[in-house]
This record gives C-alpha cells, structure tokens and sequence, in this order.
C-alpha cells in the first residue's frame, strides 16, 4: 500500500475543502440541546439558592423579632409579656428522656458536691453556643465537677448531675429569672 502524490500545476485555481455539514450539525446539537440543559440547570441551582436563603433569612428574621420583643418587654418591664415569652421559651425545649439504670444501693450511697460554678456570660448562636464559667468556654456536652451542660439558651444553662438532677443556672437576675 503506498502513498499516491499528485502534482497539481502553479496555474491551477486555489480550491479549498470544507466540512460544512458536520460543523453545523455539531454547533445545532449545541445550541439545540446543551445550551437548554445547561440554563435549565443554572434555574434549578438559582431556584434552590433562592430556597435555601430565604429560609435562612425567615429563621434570623424570626430570631431578631423575638429578641426584639423580649428586649422591648423587659425596658417597659411588661411583666404580662415576658412571662409569654419565658412560657414560650420553656415549649420550645425538646428534652430526650431516656431510661437509667442504675442500682438503687448505688444510687443510696452517693453523696454528689453541689454544683459550684460562676456563669459570666453566654455567647449565644443557634448552632454551638458557648458557656463562660469560671474564666473558661464551655458547650453543650461538656462536664463541670461532675454535671454535664445538657442546655445553653440566651439566658441560662442546664447542668444534669451524675444522678440525674437538673440544675439551671441563669445569667441575670429579675424580671427574666423564672423562678424568682
């Protein structure tokens, strides 16, 4: 099999070949069909972006309504108010109660020190908020001299003991302290 070569003459017209029709088939098939693809997959990513931040914005809206209420109830010391608001507060907890067990001889012999803690302050987020107590950050899950924080809301923090009782302490004292 060997290669044929052709002379062509120096007066011979200049004739170039093209490949008109598999080049305009393959820009149709863009336009026809990546081109909707691809727009109809940006419009499904802006719709859920759209989605996704609107709800993000609904929540810190609601977030900032309710601080706003619960500091317009406490400067006008509208006692009726805020005790919808710690009301409200108190249904919003889910609590998980699961069963111990633990032998009642045990549970007889214990002696559990009481909870001796300084709460300075609450950095408060909806996701991970942190504790200051006694000069260092705390989150829930954490263990104190034996409590573990099972709750940090703006105002208070929930300690369960090793046998299992509650102890809240609150930031501030006064109108928002719900067991005054």
């Amino acid at each position: 099999m060997g290669i044929r070569v052709q002379d062509i003459p120096e007066n011979a017209p200049y004739k170039e070949e093209t490949i008109k029709v598999p080049v305009v088939l393959a820009v149709l098939l863009v336009v026809l069909i990546a081109v909707p693809l691809v727009l109809w997959i940006i419009r499904i990513n802006e719709a859920g972006t759209r989605a996704a931040s609107g709800a993000r914005y609904d929540a810190l809206i609601a977030e900032v309504n309710q601080g706003i209420r619960t500091v317009n109830a406490f400067l006008t010391d509208n006692e009726e108010e805020l005790a919808a608001i710690r009301a409200a507060r108190e249904r919003s907890v889910v609590t998980l109660v699961v069963p111990e067990v633990v032998m009642m001889e045990e549970q007889q012999n214990r002696t559990i020190p009481p909870l001796d803690v300084e709460l300075k302050g609450i950095y408060w987020r909806a996701r991970e908020p942190l504790a200051g107590i006694n000069g260092e950050l705390y989150g829930v899950g954490d263990v104190i001299q034996g409590y573990e924080i099972v709750q940090i809301d703006e105002l208070s923090v929930r300690f369960r003991g090793p046998d299992g009782t509650l102890v809240v302490k609150e930031i501030y004292d006064g109108p928002f302290n719900n067991r005054n």
